[in-house]
């Protein structure tokens, strides 16, 4: 075979490999996406995950999870009651689905402690239901000090 096809044939294979429809496990992994604050010894590491659930397949599932990566106690301030957020836009930047709209959250202000390698985890759903196409999924970590923003795309068949 000429060298020439097998690099065009092997991204072509991995392309469709990775759109296929796998249920091996309970969710089926769309996007993922890992945050640093900059820098590898940044104190808070986020990982941004969507998942499909394997029974509702109109269903996704979104984790954005919180790792103090450093060996000492971290204190992550908010400015209210609302902790987090997950948006979600079209392939043109218009946002189609906020967690947080409609909702109403405290005003007054809190913190969260970890110790040092802890993580904790946001997650909420979205019904995707008649939705198709390519879509940005953002997470955003509402913290006054270690405030956080992070975006992975996924494609709706």
């Amino acid at each position: 075979m000429d060298n020439r096809l097998i690099l065009p044939l092997l991204c072509a294979a991995s392309v469709a490999f990775a759109a296929a429809p796998s249920f091996a496990h309970d969710e089926k992994p769309l996007a993922s996406a890992k945050h640093y604050n900059a820098d590898l010894t940044a104190p808070i590491v986020t990982t941004f995950d969507i998942t499909r659930p394997k029974d509702d397949a109109d269903k996704l599932h979104f984790t954005l999870s919180v790792r103090n990566n450093t060996p000492k106690m971290l204190e992550i301030r908010y400015p209210d009651g609302q902790t987090h957020d997950f948006v979600v836009k079209d392939f043109a930047g218009k946002e189609i689905w906020r967690w947080s709209e409609g909702r109403m959250f405290t005003s007054a202000m809190r913190s969260e402690t970890l110790k040092g390698k802890e993580d904790t985890s946001f997650e909420e759903s979205w019904s995707s239901k008649g939705q198709h196409g390519s879509f940005t999924a953002v997470a955003i970590l509402r913290s006054e000090n270690f405030p956080v923003e992070t975006s992975v795309q996924f494609v709706l068949p």
